[in-house]
């Protein structure tokens, strides 16, 4: 769907535009993302695909990730299995934990032992998926020796997190007592929470529960069976003849025990016999599971699965084939018939399709975004609420509003959500929409830092640097967040623990860390390392390596390096001589604030004719255009 882009979104594409093409590598990606989503842009796979190539040959573990799945879908590019799986590869290698579960996918029927050792290492970068695809490694005894204590271990890691299939995994062990004490209160509540995110084998497995006399008391949720009543008792033999004879209710119910265990041995086999007999009599669930199962083995049956339950009214089988058509995965890519199927999954109630939608019609649609939007955070999705709160923020498609930014930010952040936690701590160290409160802002850097995000990790860091406002200076911790944030790929982190390295005297780790973030595109690391080349510190004396960096950051708009390009060219030193172009670096750094950029512009323009002055004032202006101004 290709809606017009209003000029807010035209202006955003270009400003990163300039700066893609000054080779910052995350406005490369961004750019990259634009042209995909048809962001400020015309839509076009093409130049989306040539953008993120750039940021991904650079380095930008997001990029090569997003690059790799292009290659294994196909999408506006030839499938290539090969590339595929070297892109993955390469993101993985920088910590990218969804890298390295897909390369553990892609290694599960050829090379179990390597699927394992992926899966394993996405799973201890906090991946709830790998974890539990482990968790169900030790407990299937693939690749590694069967192992209940395991098994829980990682179920209970992944549950912890919110992660609905583990919820559910984790309460069939506490149901039947595998690696821990059978516990049938516990199993009931782990089952409640994966039921209230609508996993279906949840709120069945309660129905078995309480059916079989071992759930709480009462009728609420207890499995109907309509062809032949079975006694409230345990006997599976019971469930077994019921569903041989009767309904697909009981055929869908007899295939959850199979699937989880309960009664019964767990068996993955019989569970997939049972469903797909259910899901033939019409069993919205038993086909929604089925589905699920055909989709992840990447078979394209799945689409008719989730086509059958999706005309009985599945808010989650409607948002499923959105996806699907959307994407072209399993199904021929058809954008038109996506937007389709998320309306129909919106209309009825299923908040993630409100949430794809108002990211589908921002832009010249929103009203329809906001409005979208607002529907899936007033069901309690905590994306939805922290996007309004980033509108409210800034005015875009409602009005200015602090104060909501600030509610809407805050409700997300309670459920949870790093990103919204982290924006809750700017505005608590800002005071933007709320007083500020240096220990309030710490407090929630902290929440999202321990949850992996790399800005929080960042501000902590620099917080715990500069200390003050009540905040002790803390130099070891501020070395501990800065490290995790620099280590997961984050510019600003590499360029401050450079700072930090340089504080204490350990030059060549400084210069290590600013290279990293200079080759990223830091303007600010592009000057100091420079400086570190200039004087031969931490780094043998390389007055050309000086001068490249010096141009990528006055390039980039840093005073001091463009006052330091000019005398470079004013005295020759590893550059050809040019009074011309000093005095024009000089006019630029001056024009930026810099106090020795205006005494140096005086005492060049002295030394020039007319002509000459008039020419690097040209070249000045020329220059001035490019960036944009405050």
């Amino acid at each position: 769907m290709n809606a017009k882009n209003t000029s807010r979104e035209k202006r955003a594409f270009l400003t990163t535009l300039k700066s893609a093409r000054l080779g910052i590598v995350e406005a490369q990606y961004e750019v990259g993302l634009m042209f995909a989503n048809g962001l400020g842009v015309s839509q076009s796979l093409e130049q989306a695909l040539h953008w993120i190539r750039q940021a991904a040959g650079k380095g930008l573990a997001a990029a090569q990730y997003l690059l790799a799945t292009r290659y294994a879908g196909g999408v506006a590019i030839e499938q290539d299995d090969h590339q595929a799986f070297l892109w993955f590869q390469r993101a993985a290698e920088q910590g990218h934990s969804k890298a390295h579960y897909r390369l553990g996918k892609l290694h599960a029927k050829a090379h179990p032992e390597a699927a394992h050792g992926c899966l394993l290492r996405a799973a201890e970068l906090g991946l709830a998926e790998a974890q539990m695809a482990v968790g169900n490694a030790f407990a299937k005894g693939i690749a590694v020796q069967k192992d209940d204590h395991q098994t829980l271990h990682w179920y209970q890691i992944a549950a912890d997190q919110g992660f609905a299939a583990a919820q559910c995994a984790l309460a069939g062990l506490y149901a039947n007592g595998q690696g821990v004490a059978k516990d049938i209160e516990t199993a009931l509540l782990w089952y409640r929470m994966a039921a209230r995110q609508h996993w279906p084998a949840a709120k069945v497995a309660m129905e078995l529960l309480d059916a079989s006399g071992v759930g709480r008391s009462g009728t609420q949720g207890r499995a109907r069976r309509k062809s032949v009543a079975v006694e409230r008792r345990g006997d599976s033999q019971d469930w077994i003849n019921a569903a041989e004879h009767g309904d697909a209710d009981c055929k869908y119910h007899l295939g959850v025990m199979f699937e989880l265990g309960l009664g019964v041995p767990q068996d993955d086999q019989q569970a997939h016999e049972w469903f797909l007999l259910a899901a033939k009599q019409g069993d919205v669930r038993a086909q929604l599971s089925l589905a699920k199962v055909y989709e992840g083995r990447g078979e394209s049956v799945a689409v008719e699965w989730y086509l059958r339950a999706a005309e009985q009214g599945s808010g989650e089988a409607q948002f499923a084939l959105g996806r699907l058509y959307s994407s072209g995965q399993g199904a021929q890519q058809d954008p038109l018939q996506g937007v389709s199927w998320f309306f129909k999954a919106a209309q009825s109630k299923d908040p993630r399709a409100s949430l794809t939608l108002g990211h589908i019609f921002s832009g010249d649609l929103d009203g329809l975004a906001v409005a979208s939007f607002r529907e899936a955070a007033d069901q309690g999705i905590a994306e939805a609420q922290f996007i309004l709160a980033q509108r409210y923020a800034s005015g875009q498609g409602v009005s200015l509003n602090l104060h909501a930014a600030f509610d809407w930010c805050r409700l997300a952040a309670e459920q949870g959500y790093a990103p919204a936690e982290c924006a809750l701590g700017s505005k608590y160290l800002s005071g933007r929409g709320i007083a500020m409160d240096i220990r309030q802002a710490l407090a929630w850097f902290h929440k999202a830092a321990e949850q992996g995000d790399i800005k929080a990790q960042w501000n902590l860091g620099s917080i715990y640097a500069g200390g003050g406002d009540g905040v002790k200076k803390d130099l070891r911790k501020a070395f501990v967040w800065c490290q995790r944030a620099a280590d997961g790929g984050f510019v600003a982190a590499q360029a401050t623990l450079g700072v930090l390295f340089a504080r204490i005297k350990n030059m060549e780790q400084a210069v290590l860390w600013w290279g990293k973030a200079a080759d990223l595109g830091d303007p600010e690391a592009q000057y100091n390392l420079a400086l570190m080349y200039s004087k031969g510190q931490g780094v043998a004396l390389d007055m050309e390596r000086a001068f490249y960096w010096f141009a990528e950051a006055a390039n980039q708009g840093v005073p001091s390096a463009q006052c330091r390009l000019g005398l470079m060219y004013a005295t020759g030193e590893a550059v050809a001589l040019d009074l011309v172009e000093a005095h024009k670096w000089f006019i630029i750094s001056g024009d930026g604030g810099l106090e020795a950029g205006r005494s140096n512009s005086v005492r060049s323009d002295a030394q020039l004719g007319l002509m000459q002055v008039a020419e690097a004032k040209r070249r000045a202006k020329e220059w001035l255009k490019r960036l944009p101004r405050n």
